[in-house]
């Protein structure tokens, strides 16, 4: 079909829909203003004037002009980096000790570079090599469109020449992976392998309506060292009780423990990932440790198509930059606290590790020492966001890894997002991810028994499914927000309240309800390579659920067989980081289940039926 007869997709406004909510939302909310502060929810009055003027903090609008928010974010960008490159501060000798006369600030950089070295131990190069793979994420000469193995390792393949010689030596470890990729470039000449860059490319992502979020586009081949590094550094910061997978959790929990006993101070960072120093990193980082790091890092960035040197050891889009600013700030907070107490030991006791805790720029430690630390940090180079640290113990508000607290209670709002799409298929999701989420909101604020009367936002959503002509999608507590409305517990007084109507819900003779949600389904990549995939899973073939399948199999065919059904399923699988970039659209999809009670089946309005 020609363009001209295609026909143009459905839109919708998310900029009206979002004013008439928020009107909605800032009348429920008006109620409870000049209430006092109730036993179950807490400060009611500040809870609800949060949601009336945080509900689109984050909200980014489709239709505003970014050009100026890109030249803002870059600008901020640059002048961190100004600020990093005009900034020095004095390091003590290689050979220096923690004596009566070290000032405070060498105590402290010498106690954080031993304690450094002991998180860090040996750098092992067949580690690195073994741990390193490829992200989910864009690189140049990858759209982030297709990111999958068999792109990336097409040739040319993006690397800077400091860190080509490190890939030519990682094909020799891997030879397996090295014969996949010349077997799926083919005739490709050897000297079209590489595609030698200066450095990264800038590039900004939505964040809300005053400022964009940049992020760095690393080079392929840079990218792959990078996360064997990151992968590294993990392993050794989980040994100290800094597990990333369980940390922002530790850390909504310390934030609520904080607002009540006001014993732990939250500290937080701007711009943290761009103000880790290399003269910081030289410092502290065990030399063949800072040698990788410099090795896979890029020198310059393009920033608006001009070559910026980069003042700092790195940016986010580089796998390292996260981990190494965690461990940076970790350190620093330890050392603050041995050198306060006046010990010369450089290591704290076991049972103390927890005295300290951060996740990137979220920094949770002992009041008392709020203060020099944060001085320390600055004394580096960070920039300590003031507004959102909280360090006084008669100061009752706590925030931490999007967990906000005052005296013990929640009062973190609900922030409304922006659509992924402005097309029609986009709406039907998006509302259910709005209601579903100030749905709890509302339960927390008005209670169980009366959230749902007389609500003016339950009222706009509502009618909002008539004027779209939705038919709503009754799902479990336990399904995705974006997959349907989870108002079934109290589904029998909505229905008296507003117009409702719903998709079929069956219930068979066995109990069981069977009914439709929305799924969102990425694009397949049609086109795999076997022999790559394959290399890509022998480097670590436990961490995959093929691997049970693939030990009980003999013949190199039948290894293939399976292998070629993962790849065709890990390819329909959720990417990471998929909120930043879903490729795809939403179906409607079937289930059932038997682990749901919906009251009153027989008696709601709507094709609902009881079999």
């Amino acid at each position: 079909m020609s363009r001209k007869g295609r026909k143009k997709p459905l839109l919708f406004q998310p900029d009206c829909i979002v004013t008439t909510i928020s009107q909605a939302v800032q009348r429920d909310m008006a109620s409870l203003m000049g209430s006092p502060t109730n036993v179950a929810v807490g400060p009611v009055a500040l809870i609800a004037e949060r949601q009336a003027n945080e509900l689109l903090k984050k909200f980014a609008s489709p239709s505003v002009d970014q050009q100026p928010l890109v030249t803002k974010t870059i600008q901020k960008f640059l002048d961190v980096n100004e600020h990093m490159g005009t900034w020095d501060f004095p390091v003590p000798t290689s050979d220096a000790r923690v004596q009566r006369h070290t000032s405070f600030e060498d105590g402290v950089l010498i106690r954080a570079r031993n304690l450094m070295k002991f998180v860090l131990t040996d750098f092992d190069e067949d580690e690195w090599f073994t741990r390193s793979k490829n992200s989910g994420g864009s690189s140049i000469g990858v759209p982030f469109t297709d990111t999958s193995p068999e792109r990336k390792f097409t040739f040319p393949i993006s690397v800077t020449a400091r860190a080509k010689p490190l890939f030519d030596q990682y094909m020799l470890f891997d030879s397996q992976l090295k014969s996949a990729i010349l077997y799926l470039n083919g005739q490709t000449p050897i000297g079209e392998m590489y595609n030698i860059v200066e450095g990264s490319r800038a590039t900004t992502v939505e964040k809300n309506d005053t400022i964009r979020r940049q992020i760095a586009i690393e080079p392929t081949a840079n990218m792959f060292l990078q996360q064997g590094l990151m992968e590294m550094l993990y392993a050794r910061m989980k040994v100290v009780g800094l597990d990333v997978s369980v940390l922002p959790t530790e850390h909504v929990r310390r934030a609520e423990e904080a607002s009540i006993t006001g014993r732990q101070a939250t500290i937080d960072f701007s711009s943290a990932s761009d103000c880790v120093s290399i003269k910081l990193l030289r410092w502290l980082l065990p030399p063949k440790w800072f040698d990788a790091v410099m090795l896979v890092r890029c020198d310059t960035m393009s920033v608006a198509d001009v070559a910026t040197p980069l003042n700092m050891v790195s940016t986010m889009g580089n796998a390292g930059t996260f981990p190494l600013m965690t461990l940076t700030l970790w350190t620093l907070a330890h050392a603050v606290r041995l050198a306060k107490e006046n010990t010369y030991s450089s290591y704290p006791a076991w049972e103390d590790l927890k005295e300290v805790s951060v996740f990137g720029d979220d920094c949770i430690v002992s009041s008392d020492l709020a203060a020099d630390f944060i001085a320390v940090a600055e004394y580096v180079g960070f920039l300590v966001n003031r507004e959102k640290s909280h360090i006084e113990p008669t100061d009752k508000f706590r925030e931490s890894c999007g967990g906000d607290f005052l005296t013990g209670y929640n009062v973190r709002p609900f922030n409304l997002r922006a659509p992924t799409s402005c097309r029609l298929s986009s709406l039907e999701p998006w509302l259910y991810v709005i209601g579903n989420g100030l749905l709890k909101k509302y339960r927390s604020y008005f209670g169980d028994l009366t959230y749902m009367y007389e609500k003016r936002f339950f009222e706009t959503l509502f009618r909002l499914f008539v004027e779209y002509k939705i038919q709503v999608k009754l799902v479990p507590d336990d399904m995705p927000d974006d997959a349907g409305l989870k108002i079934s517990n109290d589904i029998e007084r909505f229905v008296l309240c507003y117009p409702i109507t719903f998709s079929e819900i069956h219930k068979s003779k066995q109990g069981s309800y069977s009914f439709k949600y929305l799924r969102f389904v990425y694009k397949t990549r049609r086109a795999t390579n076997d022999d790559v995939r394959y290399a890509v899973w022998l480097k670590t073939p436990r961490r995959s659920s093929l691997y049970n399948a693939l030990i009980k199999r003999h013949t190199y065919r039948d290894v293939r067989s399976v292998l070629r059904d993962y790849t065709q399923q890990a390819d329909r699988e959720t990417p990471k980081w998929s909120s930043n970039r879903r490729i795809g659209g939403y179906v409607v999809a079937k289930s059932v289940t038997g682990h749901w009670s919906v009251p009153g089946i027989r008696h709601l309005r709507g094709p609902i039926a009881g079999d």
